[in-house]
């Protein structure tokens, strides 16, 4: 059967070419219609329950999409009619914006006081051609004596500022959040030609959304192309064959371009660890290619004329590369058990790219060999002779190094629980990005870039002026400004002290809580009554004014940090709050920190499963039970060891490390199937002992699984020159994995084998 079809591929090789390049312009030209997109919740599903909750609050308090300058004046006084002046002017122009609902900054800060009778409510700056040094002098006293501003809106020091601005983002996120960058680098390049002297950065989450969709296109681009020149100089290193190199060229171009031109025909919308597609199928579909090139040019050195060898080279790598396509598939697809809707889409586009890639291995390669007429490479005899030497080596030495090599393994992943599963996505961007840069300086200078929103309900309509909810508020306040990492906390309380002070001629012994709920309220209404429209409360109280936000800003830090701060504040709440009804910490932040221990649940219920199906898979193909089995060692041990690697060298895993198991587990298999295919072969057709079916092994598949190693490591290298962190922590990790493969499978699975093999063979020829 085989070889009939074989027979036909060398007839009618013309034709396969033919076709396969009409089904690669076909689902290709579909490759045009992919978008990317910028909207951080991506990561998210739509049953997320916190990404639930903050919508909730969303509909309540407004859309929490935002866009900021941070101002910087070099020489570092905000104090100067000039910074001022900006600042009142940056103000002004970023009402209009696109998609802008809401502007706070240091000259429009509703500044109050008290008149006679009246509380007069008004811009802290409305007229800069009025600024005076007197009126300067005000401001700044006004500032860094008002402890709602400290932190917030500038330092203590008055060296630095931020205008932030609420965007009301449509449900087109991405085109909103590029439409409305464009408009701010805009705006940011005028002042920046007015004012020199200042240095302005643009941040918040429309700007780390537009990054996102940066990132993708960056490493779409760079990182294929990377990937190419490093694919082509291994492979004319190391395959020494340029006509070789071109037809596996070919194949994993028409694997990369078909998979994503079928996501075009469906307008897939591609997230930032989309970029990795690429990439992964590429160095995964060199592998199938090498296999088959690597025992053709086997079989012409053993004097088979180029049909025979293609015969040959197919016979004895059709069912390895099928299985470990198979497995490779099986492992991408547990993916689908990930919490994040984008790592689920990487699973089934690789998986697809792989399945691809086999199809094309078995009818465009073959085609290719027989139409270029690839002949004998340059390998010479030398690779033979030191491939017989490394064996020779491996089975005197087989008690030795298996001794070693068990002990090196136990070692390494006893530093798996070094790592810490924890999430910082404001470090996913390194800093040629200008988000991350603005991330840093607000973090450095202001108050953090971690928002924490809660929300406490008082049970009653107009319940938020009673003087016990609002101590209830001040009280959390206190606490919270206690812990660590937390830079800012901002509650109805700090406006009803401010108010209450200001009714009593602004003696700071009355910078508290108002006596009563009346007094509180009617100083609530005249403060309401005077602001302008667009900025009232209505991103503090509700409707009903029965419940308000408290807000948390915290320094940068991890996932696991911010987890155990919300465990902390519920557990405060519960016993200093108990008769109101509060919510577990809301925003952006808390769903990536929660997301990454349910992933990781996840994938690791993904990862048992794919493991049960690649078991079957093994012993069907290997037709013995205990061999399948036993050469699961081989397969897990890596993504052990990297792991424990990764442990004592870095020690985090974010949900871009955490995939790697379900994407390594898979390919590591290729080298464990195909070394044992060989082996078997050798024991069953050749009736090989066991030094002699080890020899053969090396032979006809070590210098292969080297080549395919030294690609699929370098190729994933490549990944780990991105300047986006999932990005080039999945690369490097998998870099790590694949090479502790072929390690294992050259020095650990040959002396497993060799100490067992007279039972495992007896089990074997019973079957």
């Amino acid at each position: 059967m085989l070889s009939r079809y074989t027979d036909g591929l060398i007839k009618y090789h013309k034709w396969i070419i033919f076709i396969s390049v009409l089904f690669f312009l076909t689902l290709g030209t579909g490759a045009k219609n992919l978008t990317a997109t910028s909207d951080f919740r991506i990561y998210f599903s739509d049953d997320n329950p916190q990404l639930v909750a903050f919508e909730n609050l969303e509909k309540i308090y407004g859309k929490q999409d935002s866009l900021s300058f941070f101002i910087q004046p070099r020489n570092k006084n905000l104090f100067t009619k000039e910074n001022l002046t900006l600042i009142w002017e940056l103000t002004e122009k970023s009402w209009d914006l696109p998609y802008a609902t809401r502007v706070n900054s240091l000259t429009n800060y509703q500044h109050t006081a008290v008149e006679g009778d009246d509380l007069n409510t008004d811009y802290l700056l409305d007229d800069p051609d009025l600024l005076s040094p007197e009126k300067i002098k005000y401001i700044k006293d006004v500032i860094l004596n008002e402890p709602s501003l400290i932190n917030f809106l500038t330092d203590k020091n008055g060296q630095v500022t931020i205008i932030t601005v609420r965007l009301t983002m449509p449900n087109e996120v991405s085109k909103a959040n590029t439409e409305t960058i464009l408009a701010a680098r805009e705006l940011r390049e005028q002042f920046a030609q007015r004012y020199p002297d200042v240095k302005i950065n643009i941040g918040g989450s429309s700007a780390a959304g537009v990054s996102l969709g940066d990132a993708v296109a960056t490493d779409m681009s760079t990182l294929v192309i990377g990937s190419y020149l490093v694919i082509i100089t291994a492979l004319i290193l190391l395959l020494r064959s340029l006509r070789g190199m071109i037809a596996t060229l070919l194949l994993i171009t028409f694997s990369i371009v078909m998979t994503m031109g079928i996501y075009g025909w469906f307008n897939y919308t591609m997230s930032p660890v989309a970029g990795w597609v690429p990439s992964i199928i590429m160095t995964i579909a060199v592998a199938d290619s090498v296999h088959i090139l690597i025992s053709y040019f086997h079989s012409l050195h053993n004097g088979l004329n180029r049909n025979e060898a293609l015969h040959e080279s197919l016979r004895i790598n059709v069912n390895p590369v099928f299985v470990t396509s198979l497995t490779t598939i099986i492992g991408v697809l547990c993916l689908n058990f990930s919490d994040s809707p984008p790592f689920q889409d990487l699973g089934n586009m690789v998986a697809i790219g792989v399945l691809i890639a086999f199809i094309l291995s078995m009818t465009l390669l073959p085609a290719l060999i027989t139409w270029m007429s690839i002949d004998k490479s340059k390998i010479n005899r030398s690779s033979k002779v030191w491939m017989d030497n490394f064996a020779n080596w491996v089975i005197l030495q087989r008690r030795k190094i298996l001794i070693v090599m068990s002990a090196f393994t136990l070692v390494i992943i006893n530093f798996i629980p070094n790592n810490v599963l924890t999430e910082e996505w404001h470090n996913y961007f390194d800093d040629s990005f200008e988000i991350r840069n603005t991330v840093d300086g607000v973090n450095q200078n202001l108050s953090g870039v971690h928002y924490l929103r809660y929300l406490i309900k008082s049970g009653e309509e107009n319940g938020i002026h009673e003087p016990a909810y609002l101590n209830t508020l001040e009280n959390f306040s206190i606490w919270l400004k206690q812990q660590e990492n937390v830079a800012y906390v901002s509650t109805l309380a700090d406006i009803s002290k401010r108010l209450n002070k200001n009714l009593h001629e602004d003696q700071q012994s009355w910078y508290r809580i108002p006596d009563s709920r009346e007094l509180a309220a009617q100083l609530f209404l005249l403060y309401e009554t005077g602001l302008p429209r667009e900025l009232n409360l209505d991103d503090l109280v509700n409707h009903n004014r029965d419940s308000t936000l408290v807000t948390v800003i915290v320094h940068k830090t991890d996932s696991e940090f911010l987890l155990d701060l919300d465990r902390r504040a519920q557990n405060w709440l519960k016993q200093y709050a108990a008769k109101y009804e509060s919510s577990e910490a809301t925003g952006l932040d808390m769903i990536f920190a929660h997301i990454n221990h349910r992933n990781i649940r996840s994938l690791l219920k993904g990862t048992f499963i794919a493991l049960i199906l690649i078991s079957f898979v093994l012993i069907i193909a290997l037709k013995s039970v205990r061999l399948g089995l036993i050469s699961l060692i081989p397969n897990l041990v890596p993504a052990a060891l990297a792991y424990g690697t990764w442990g004592i060298f870095i020690g985090k895993i974010d949900m871009s490390a955490s995939i790697v198991i379900c994407m390594s587990l898979g390919i590591v298999v290729d080298d464990t199937v195909h070394f044992l295919s060989k082996y078997l072969r050798a024991r069953r057709e050749k009736g090989y002992d066991v030094n002699q079916g080890m020899r053969y092994a090396f032979n006809t598949v070590g210098i292969a699984l080297m080549i395919t190693t030294a690609v699929l490591v370098s190729g994933f290298l490549v990944l780990a020159t991105s300047h986006f962190s999932p990005t080039w922590v999945s690369g490097l990790l998998l870099a790590i994995t694949l090479s502790y493969a072929l390690l294992t499978d050259f020095l650990l699975l040959p002396p497993l084998l060799s100490v067992l093999d007279s039972k495992l063979y007896k089990n074997t020829a019973s079957k």
